[in-house]
């Protein structure tokens, strides 16, 4: 123990005292009111936490019963027996100790002696009336009391206060980081479930603790061993993402960004053994984790409630009608960054969901999905098992529900240098090319593997160890990223590719082949005293019908007080061309009534095209429209159009033009 009494008392501070806030009652005596009412009675069991007015004056009273969950009784009508006996459970012996109930004496006449007591006056039970009354006053003591975004159910969290620290909820316990003055933490500590700091920690069925001592990295290096043994697509980046997302499954609710994982593989591939019930994964896990095979998203949210353990869904497989796949792929994406939801209760109440948990997915095949979406996955592939290989010993030997308790206490032990190893993963991986999202994604899978597997559980690896890990991660190499187009490329792709019927008994042809026609028969040599290839004009009249054009910009002088602006002409292949897309246009509307474009959407995807022009007025069919100009260079490859088109002449000829005509 240090003798210095300044440096001791850095090392253990104490909670600053409540002083006075303006507006708050004095504890004068003699004033009506508050002071005149008896205060609520010590050693209360059940806690008081305060109450909350809707606007049709229904009032509700909240309370941590016996059990340590949340219960919400209506001042009005539900303070009376049999709701506070289920309150207090076993410890009703504290009503009617501070609110008991008496029976009258009993009296008889006896000759002689007159009125006497036989039978004294005893204690029945507890003063239903009394007890309510008690309990209401303090409530509203307490003030206002409103549920939402105060309750947390078991997993990781954030505490309110030292942004570095984290709050593990075992279900029966928390675990609870402790802090220095300086905001680095001194070490941990459990506690009972209930009210810290403003969060309601509420018990529940209890879920594995982290392990008794400190741990070395033993367990982590033979499960990495194990997750070897699988085919993986890459055989050495694969087992080291599976080992990161376990661990971050286990802290997930803590973590600034919740990576998801889906592994695929077709049958014989073990992803069954791996994955699936009672599989390695959810071994290590145990029940700290929401699993199902057939659930919706309403399913998930109301499962998880305010936890944040880890999910696991089963043979989420593409469908025809994919609404269900995209709602529970919605409910990952917002996880990733972490929020709330809300949806409407039975009594027109709100309800809140948190969603902060990591979720794993399993399927042979990925449904298709959005980009945004896919870039939030590890997609970790497998591939057929050996034919004549044996199953691993470690995997009927090992005790994975004591390894996943190991694996938890190794990554709470890390967790002070998590944030800093993370941090130089994201640097390096954004050097690589890796867009913000993908080193989030990678840099915690990566960050949390090697808290699990480093030789030191406090020290931040060298740059050399991070730079051998994120050489494995080239953007090329990743199928999360590189399959993945960003909408306005989506968007082009959808264009092209859609199919249509110039007139009855036509073949039906892809848009992009009519585009294509339009401009190939525009780089036609004509003949001399032609001013347009009449195959190119068809061309475009044909497009024209549908809400596109192949032309040429031009840039308008300004004019009286308009500024200058883009108009368009004929398409001439000495100059940069473009493809004209209407704004608005009923022909356009058929092409994307199907897709994410639908309702004009494709005007906003396009005008993020590289390069493109919006607003320009111009006519489609001899109708007036305003349209956005994209560059030809963004929608054929710059080796199939004239030398004018390539996206260097294109960014050349606009800056020249801007500077000519304003």
């Amino acid at each position: 123990m240090s003798s210095n009494p300044i440096e001791e008392a850095l090392a253990n501070p104490q909670p600053a005292p409540d002083f006075a806030q303006p507006g708050d009652i004095g504890p004068e005596t003699g004033r009506s009111g508050e002071d005149d009412y008896d205060r609520f009675p010590p050693g209360c069991p059940i806690t008081p936490l305060g109450n909350m007015q809707d606007l049709t004056g229904k009032q509700t009273c909240f309370y941590l019963n016996y059990n340590g969950q949340l219960v919400g009784l209506e001042a009005g009508n539900r303070h009376g027996k049999n709701g506070l006996i289920a309150l207090f459970g076993p410890k009703l012996g504290w009503l009617e100790a501070n609110f008991g109930q008496y029976s009258k004496p009993v009296r008889e006449q006896i000759a002689g002696k007159g009125w006497v007591e036989v039978e004294p006056s005893r204690l029945i039970g507890f003063d239903q009336a009394k007890s309510a009354q008690a309990l209401i006053v303090e409530c509203v003591r307490k003030g206002v009391f409103d549920p939402a975004g105060r309750l947390r159910g078991r997993g990781a969290h954030r505490p309110e206060k030292g942004a570095g620290g984290l709050v593990l909820h075992c279900g029966d316990k928390i675990l609870a980081s402790v802090p220095r003055v300086d905001g680095t933490l001194k070490g941990w500590r459990w506690a009972d479930t209930g009210l810290h700091e403003r969060y309601v920690y509420q018990s529940a069925e209890p879920i594995p603790r982290p392990w008794h001592e400190e741990i070395d990295a033993r367990p982590a290096e033979k499960l990495l061993a194990l997750l070897q043994t699988w085919n993986w697509k890459r055989p050495l980046l694969d087992p080291i993402l599976c080992l990161g997302a376990i661990g971050a499954g286990m802290i997930g609710g803590a973590l600034p960004w919740r990576p998801h994982v889906w592994i695929t593989g077709g049958a014989g591939t073990g992803k069954s053994t791996l994955n699936g019930k009672d599989g390695l994964v959810h071994r290590l896990f145990g029940n700290g984790v929401f699993r199902t095979s057939d659930t919706t998203a309403a399913g998930i949210r109301s499962s998880l409630k305010n936890s944040t353990v880890p999910v696991m869904i089963d043979e989420l497989e593409a469908a025809k009608d994919s609404r269900h796949t995209d709602a529970i792929v919605g409910l990952a994406r917002i996880a990733s960054s972490g929020d709330t939801a809300s949806r409407g209760s039975s009594d027109h109440g709100a309800v809140e969901f948190t969603l902060q948990s990591s979720f794993w997915f399993s399927s042979i095949i990925i449904p298709p999905m959005e980009p945004q979406d896919r870039s939030r996955l590890a997609i970790l592939e497998l591939g057929p098992i050996p034919q004549g290989a044996k199953e691993p010993e470690a995997l009927r030997t090992t005790d994975f529900g004591v390894m996943g308790r190991q694996l938890l206490r190794r990554m709470i032990d890390g967790w002070p240098r998590l944030v800093a190893t993370k941090a130089k993963f994201h640097a390096q991986l954004a050097e690589l090319g890796h867009v913000s999202r993908a080193c989030d994604q990678f840099g915690t899978l990566l960050a949390c593997a090697d808290v699990l597997i480093s030789d030191d559980v406090h020290a931040v690896p060298s740059d050399e160890d991070i730079a051998h890990w994120v050489a494995e991660c080239r953007p090329q190499r990743m199928a999360e990223i590189a399959e993945s187009d960003p909408d306005h490329v989506a968007c082009i792709k959808y264009m092209l590719t859609s199919l249509q019927q110039a007139r009855g008994g036509d073949e039906r042809e892809q848009i992009g082949t009519w585009i294509w026609r339009a401009v190939e028969h525009s780089c036609e040599t004509l003949m001399p005293g032609e001013t347009e290839n009449d195959q190119a004009r068809r061309a475009n009249e044909r497009l024209s019908q549908i809400g596109l054009k192949i032309v040429r910009a031009e840039r308008k002088p300004p004019a009286g007080k308009s500024p200058a602006r883009w108009g368009v002409g004929p398409f001439d292949q000495s100059v940069p061309g473009w493809l004209a897309v209407a704004n608005s246009h009923r022909g356009l509307d058929k092409v994307f009534e199907d897709s994410n474009w639908r309702s004009a959407g494709w005007k906003q995807s396009l005008a993020r095209v590289p390069g493109a022009e919006t607003g320009v007025d111009m006519k489609f069919g001899h109708v007036k429209s305003r349209a956005v100009l994209v560059p030809l260079c963004e929608v054929f490859d710059e080796a199939d159009l004239p030398k004018a088109c390539a996206a260097e002449a294109v960014t050349s000829w606009v800056a020249e033009q801007k500077r000519e005509v304003g």
